[in-house]
């Protein structure tokens, strides 16, 4: 397969600092080194790797001809992209950082999953949904009342799947 792994992806912010900031202070990813691509913008990594790449949403000859597309001011959310997914670990140091930066989220719970897995979401200041996955993490839902809304799927035996409020 040529493909071996996803390297980065590039969001357009309508407001480039809040965004940066975003990224930094809620999700805690670093500010990487990035060469001049004739418009602005920044890397974001996790550990020595680029995962996201922010650029300007303001009018940018060169960023619209290279990239084979325009960035209209007032485009709305992320067009064809759902959603992005990152894993993560520590759901109580990643929800307090959340909190402390007031960014509403909602999480669910997969407890008898293979491995658990436990789910934060929330939406960057660009209204791109942000999944954040801590695989093999079984987490007490009553302890994170308060703050998020919470979702459990239940499977009972004869009935189909159902989302179980707690």
């Amino acid at each position: 397969m040529p493909i071996t792994e996803l390297n980065h992806f590039l969001l357009v912010a309508k407001n480039l600092e809040r965004t940066r900031k975003f990224y930094e202070n809620v999700l805690g990813l670093q500010l990487a080194e990035r060469p001049d691509f004739g418009f602005p913008g920044y890397w974001l990594k996790t550990g020595d790797g680029i995962c996201v790449h922010l650029a300007s949403q303001a009018p940018n000859k060169i960023r619209d001809q290279f990239l084979l597309k325009k960035h209209p001011k007032g485009t709305n959310g992320s067009g064809a992209v759902d959603h992005i997914a990152f894993l993560a670990q520590n759901p109580a140091e990643v929800r307090s950082r959340i909190q402390k930066s007031k960014v509403q989220m909602h999480f669910r719970s997969f407890p008898d999953a293979s491995p658990p897995l436990f789910q934060i979401f929330l939406k960057d200041p660009d209204d791109v949904t942000i999944e954040l996955n801590f695989l093999g993490e079984k987490v007490d839902e009553s302890a994170w009342q308060g703050g998020a809304s919470a979702m459990s799927l239940k499977k009972e035996p004869g009935k189909k799947t159902r989302i179980a409020q707690t």
